[in-house]
């Protein structure tokens, strides 16, 4: 059978998989609207992002090459936006040598997990897979290679790589990915709104009081809270701290947590990082729990400036809140520069993270590129797997927007980002300063029954998102039930 029938069968089951068990499964950093059913031609996967999951046309196998297969979507590269470029690497790259043959393989994130899942049962696994973070690779856990014999073999220099991201890297002690890139946290703040509302911006240095109505207090999730709700204006004018303000007709958000919300995992590691599992059993902490209860007030509370879930699918934002123009602050990450509307938001900038109960925490992505244990050509796979982290490394941080892992390429990055976005001027030393406050431990630590577990803290998300009348307390303690159960499906 041919890849490419074998790719598409790979989704058609995957999506099925989905549909029988109605559940939701991984996000991705950026997440897409919901996919009607894929149309499928003869040629290479390619889920887009934007509507359906469509198949678009590539090369055929040219027979003088070695092929090696790069599986995109299990973390970033699904986006619209993203797509072309990846193409024009792809193209790139295999007109730089002779011999190896590049073909990319795009599926939405959201079927990207059960996809390769698929794929490897079927015997039909992609030789590298990434952009991808630790909780993408915890849902494979044994399914990468160790890369440190190949280093040893090709005499590849990592010199000018961190030690410690070295060990960041390690799965069980393996060494299964090379640092590409990092994402620290920042709040992307929309000037123009914060001129019209009359506010002070955010600061930029940690320990820096934020100026409100005069008076000095702490950046923290309390001012965020504060505001946004000034930051909040319906149709009339009026914003959420006002007696006339009607919250069925929102036009302008003060806050969000940018793409980074969808597991109750990810926002709440701003609060207070926590592995929440102890002795194979659910152990939400404090702060998270702090964090979920703030999150479900700031969407349907009496003074709410956090869009619901219905908000981000309508006309108004359109899946994209800060991009949008219609929210004036985001919390993200650097990777969030990929997908900001230039037109829509002319001005912006970025400030440090808020703290909680003094403590500021940042939390980190840190993306790679692994090569799969059964790809059938490691040391082709491995010679892209170079070019990706070393002659094309500037083109896939243009892409992807991480700030290089190597400290030899990371001027240049930023560079690239005051060209893009010029002439608005971006403080960028925001991000290098987050990195001292990056979450311990991170939130992407992989859960016992991963697969289950995540799709189970998603539908807490789902659920916050969707729910005007939830009871917080009584959600909570059903979750504990119903994870509990799943946790308890790998200890028997």
């Amino acid at each position: 059978m041919k890849r490419t029938s074998i790719i598409i069968l790979a989704l058609l089951v995957s999506l099925s998989m989905l549909l029988a068990a109605c559940q939701p499964v991984a996000e991705t950093a950026a997440p897409t609207t919901e996919p009607a059913a894929p149309v499928v031609e003869p040629t290479e996967v390619v889920v887009e992002p934007t509507a359906a999951p469509v198949v678009q046309p590539t090369a055929e196998p040219q027979k003088d090459r070695v092929q090696i297969y790069w599986y995109i979507g299990l973390g970033a590269g699904a986006q619209a936006a993203q797509i072309p470029l990846e193409k024009e690497f792809v193209d790139k790259f295999n007109a730089s040598q002779d011999e190896i043959q590049l073909i990319s393989i795009i599926v939405d994130n959201k079927y990207a997990r059960d996809n390769l899942t698929a794929q490897i049962a079927a015997g039909n696994s992609p030789d590298i897979v990434g952009p991808v973070g630790t909780e993408g690779r915890g849902f494979f856990p044994g399914a990468f290679l160790d890369l440190t014999p190949f280093i040893e073999k090709f005499d590849y220099d990592t010199s000018d790589i961190d030690p410690a991201f070295l060990e960041f890297y390690k799965d069980q002690g393996e060494l299964v990915g090379l640092p590409f890139a990092i994402f620290p946290s920042a709040v992307f703040y929309n000037t123009a709104l914060f001129d019209e509302a009359g506010l002070a911006y955010p600061p930029h240095k940690v320990g820096e009081k934020y100026v409100l109505d005069g008076a000095e207090v702490e950046w923290d999730f309390n001012t965020v809270a504060e505001i946004a709700k000034r930051l909040t204006v319906d149709e009339a004018g009026n914003d959420a701290t006002s007696p006339d303000f009607d919250a069925t007709k929102i036009v302008q958000y003060g806050f969000d947590f940018q793409w980074t919300k969808d597991s109750p995992r990810w926002f709440s590691a701003y609060f207070e990082p926590h592995y929440p599992v102890v002795d194979g059993k659910l152990d939400l902490s404090a702060g998270q729990v702090d964090a979920i209860k703030w999150y479900y007030d700031a969407m349907w509370g009496d003074q709410p400036f956090l869009p619901t879930q219905a908000a981000m699918d309508s006309d108004l934002i359109k899946g994209n809140s800060f991009s949008s123009g219609k929210v004036a602050m985001g919390l993200s990450h650097l990777w969030y520069t990929c997908c900001i509307d230039k037109a829509a938001v002319p001005g912006w900038d970025v400030a440090v993270v808020p703290s909680y109960n003094g403590t500021t925490t940042a939390k980190m992505h840190g993306d790679t590129f692994a090569i799969m244990k059964d790809t059938k050509n490691a040391d082709a796979a491995f010679q892209v797997y170079t070019y990706m982290l070393g002659e094309g490394s500037a083109d896939l941080y243009a892409i992807y927007g991480g700030l290089p892992a190597r400290t030899s390429q990371q001027e240049a990055f930023y560079a690239g980002l005051d060209e893009t976005f010029a002439p608005n001027v971006v403080d960028w030393q925001v991000f290098n300063d987050m990195i001292a406050y990056l979450e311990v431990p991170g939130h992407e630590l992989v859960l016992p029954n991963i697969a289950k577990a995540h799709d189970a803290f998603l539908q807490l998300g789902s659920d916050l998102r969707s729910n005007p009348d939830l009871v917080i307390d009584d959600r909570l303690a059903q979750f504990d039930t119903d994870i509990n159960a799943i946790f308890a499906e790998v200890a028997e």
